[in-house]
C-alpha cells in the first residue's frame, strides 16, 4: 500500500503560466484549508487544487483566489458548519469533453446564499465570473457542470439549475422533482442496439436510481431512469458514467446505502433499457467524490473520503477494475490502495480527473450521408483530434450487422478543422445506413452514426442468377409481403409454383432446377404490387 502524508507551507502563487500546466491523466483533488489552523465551525477557508500522479505523488497546489480580481468573483468555502460537522459542498466534476473541472463555493465577501462557480483548464487558469444569486434560493451549494458555455448547478433544496457561464442573472429550474440533487454528472451514453449515443445529464439524487435527461436542457422537465436488475441504487450520491469500445455503457457509482457507503458497477444491458448490478465494495464513511478513466483492460478508480473532524485523515484511494479478457461484466471486487493523506488541518473535498485527461480523442461536429447519380457520398468534420489513425467506414442495410466496407486515414493530432469525405460506389439499393468507427493509434475506438441515404429502386424486383447447377433468384421487396414464383417454358405450361413469404429488403430463393426443362424459360414474381416477369435460359 502506497501512503503519502503531505506537508506543506502554502503562498500566494499566479494561477497562469507553465508552472499550473496539469499534466494529463493525473488527478485534481479538491481542498478545504490551508492548513495553518484546524477548520473552525462557521467559518470560511481558503480552497485549492492539490495535483498528484495517479500512483499518488505530489505535483503541486494551485490556490483558488479568495479576493476579486477583475471581472472573477472572490472564492470560498465553508470548512465546517455551524455544529461542527463537515459541510456536504463543492465537490469538484470534470465536463464531459475533458476540458475543464467546474467547483461551485462560496462568494467572499457575500451573504451566505450568494455563490461563485469557478472552472479550471488544463493550463490550470482559474475563471470565477459566474455568480448564482440568493434569488436562486439554492441552500448550501453542492455541484457544478459545465457543458460548453452552459453550466447545470445544484444545492440542497430547488432542484437542477441551469444558465450561461459568465453570467449573474437568475437561474432557470430544469428538475420538475430531484429537488435536492446531490452531485451532478454529463457523459456520453451508449445504450441499445447501434448503439445509440446520447449526452446525458445525470442527476442523482440519494433515491434507488440515476435519474437522467438528454442534453441540451435548458427548460423545465422530467428526468427518467433505466430498469435496474436486482433492485435499485441504495441512496445514489455521485456516478461516473463511461461508454465503452463494446458499445455500451458502465457505471461506478457512491451510495449511502444507509451509512454504510459502497462504490457499485453497474453496465447497461442489450437492449440499453436496465442497468445490471456488478458487484460492490465497501469504502469509508464520508467518500462523497470518485472519478474514472477507462480502456480494453479495465477502469481506474480515484475517490476521496472526509475522514473525521479533527482526525487528519481525509485520504485519496485509488481501485482498479480490470476486464479480464475484455469481459467488461466480472464483478467490482478490487481491494483499493491508499494514494494519499490531507495536509494536517485540512480536508479533501473530492477529486477529479486533471483537465485535459478525458478530452475526446475526435470531436465530430459533423457527419452525413447524400446520394448523387447512384452513389452516396459521406462527408465529416471534426473540430481536433488527438492520436486519431484512421476511420473505418461501416455500412448496413438494415441498421444492424454494419460490416466494414473500406477505410480513411485521420489527421493524427490536430487542433484545426479537418474536413474528410468518402464515395461509396456500390451502394445497395433501398436505404444505406453508415457509421465512422473512429481508431486511435493505440486502438481504442470510438463510433459515431449512424446516417443513411437512399438509392432509388423500382417497387418490387428480381434478377436470376444462375451458379453452376443451382438457380437463385435475388429478390428485393420494398416491403413485408406474401408472394408467388410461377417458372413457364416457352408454350405457356407452367412447370413450377411457388408459395414465398417476403421480408422487407433483400432475399433469395432457390429454384429447382433438376425439376425445369432446359431452354427458354419464363420466371413470373407475383405480389400485391403486381407482375414481374424476367426470361432466363436454363
Amino acid at each position: 500500500m502506497k501512503k503519502r502524508l503531505l506537508t506543506i507551507v502554502l503562498t500566494a502563487m499566479s494561477t497562469f503560466g507553465a508552472f499550473a500546466q496539469f499534466t494529463a491523466g493525473n488527478l485534481a483533488v479538491y481542498r478545504y484549508g490551508n492548513g495553518v489552523a484546524p477548520l473552525a465551525n462557521g467559518v470560511r477557508v481558503p480552497v485549492f487544487v492539490d495535483e498528484y500522479t495517479p500512483a499518488g505523488a505530489f505535483v503541486k497546489t494551485i490556490a483558488i483566489p479568495q479576493i476579486a480580481s477583475g471581472a472573477n468573483y472572490g472564492f470560498e468555502g465553508l470548512g465546517l458548519t455551524a455544529g461542527g460537522a463537515f459541510e456536504a459542498e463543492g465537490y469538484p466534476v470534470l465536463s464531459r469533453d475533458g476540458s475543464v473541472f467546474s467547483i461551485i463555493g462560496r462568494l467572499n465577501a457575500g451573504s451566505n446564499t450568494e455563490f461563485v462557480i469557478a472552472t479550471v483548464d488544463a493550463t490550470g487558469t482559474i475563471t470565477a465570473t459566474t455568480k448564482v444569486n440568493s434569488s436562486d434560493d439554492i441552500g448550501s451549494p453542492r455541484s457544478a457542470v459545465v457543458e460548453g458555455n452552459a453550466v447545470y448547478f445544484n444545492g440542497f433544496q430547488n432542484g437542477v439549475r441551469y444558465k450561461l457561464l459568465g453570467s449573474d442573472i437568475a437561474s432557470t429550474r430544469v428538475s420538475t422533482a430531484q429537488n435536492a440533487p446531490r452531485v451532478l454528472t454529463i457523459a456520453t451514453t451508449a445504450l441499445g442496439a447501434g448503439p445509440i449515443l446520447a449526452n446525458k445529464l445525470f442527476v442523482p439524487d440519494n433515491g434507488v436510481n440515476f435519474p437522467m435527461r438528454d442534453l441540451p436542457v435548458t427548460s423545465s422537465g422530467g428526468f427518467n431512469s433505466l430498469i435496474y436488475s436486482g433492485g435499485g441504487a441504495n441512496g445514489s450520491h455521485q456516478i461516473i458514467a463511461l461508454k465503452t469500445s463494446t458499445g455500451r455503457t458502465i457505471i461506478y457509482a457512491i451510495e449511502e446505502n444507509a451509512g454504510a457507503p459502497i462504490i457499485r458497477k453497474y453496465r447497461s444491458n442489450a437492449g440499453g433499457d436496465t442497468w445490471i448490478a456488478y458487484g460492490s465494495v465497501s469504502v469509508p464513511v464520508g467518500t462523497k467524490s470518485l472519478s474514472a478513466t477507462i480502456s480494453t483492460a479495465g477502469a481506474n478508480i480515484y475517490y476521496t473520503t472526509y475522514g473525521t473532524v479533527g482526525g487528519n485523515n481525509s485520504k485519496l484511494y485509488s481501485l482498479f477494475d480490470p476486464f479480464t479478457g475484455g469481459n467488461e461484466q466480472l464483478n467490482l471486487s478490487a481491494t483499493a490502495v491508499e494514494l494519499a493523506t490531507a495536509p494536517a488541518n485540512t480536508t479533501f473535498r473530492g477529486v477529479t480527473m486533471a483537465p485535459g485527461t478525458n478530452v475526446l480523442p475526435v470531436k465530430l461536429t459533423a457527419f452525413n450521408a447524400n446520394e448523387k447519380n447512384g452513389s452516396i457520398r459521406l462527408n465529416w468534420s471534426t473540430a481536433s483530434e488527438t492520436n486519431s489513425s484512421h476511420y473505418n467506414i461501416l455500412r448496413s442495410s438494415t441498421a444492424n450487422d454494419f460490416s466494414k466496407i473500406s477505410q480513411v486515414s485521420a489527421s493524427g493530432t490536430t487542433n484545426n478543422t479537418s474536413n474528410y469525405s468518402f464515395v461509396d460506389e456500390t451502394p445497395q439499393p433501398g436505404t444505406n445506413y453508415y457509421k465512422l468507427q473512429q481508431v486511435d493509434f493505440n486502438g481504442d475506438n470510438e463510433t459515431f452514426g449512424p446516417v443513411s441515404a437512399t438509392i432509388p429502386v423500382p417497387k418490387t424486383d428480381f434478377s436470376v442468377v444462375k451458379n453452376g447447377n443451382d438457380i437463385v433468384l435475388q429478390i428485393y421487396a420494398a416491403k413485408a409481403q406474401n408472394g408467388k414464383i410461377e417458372v413457364a417454358d416457352i408454350n405457356g405450361k407452367i412447370n413450377h409454383n411457388q408459395a414465398i413469404q417476403l421480408e422487407k429488403g433483400y432475399n433469395k430463393v432457390m429454384l429447382p432446377a433438376n425439376k425445369l426443362p432446359k431452354g427458354l424459360n419464363v420466371v413470373v414474381l407475383s405480389t400485391v404490387e403486381g407482375k414481374v416477369a424476367k426470361k432466363t435460359i436454363l
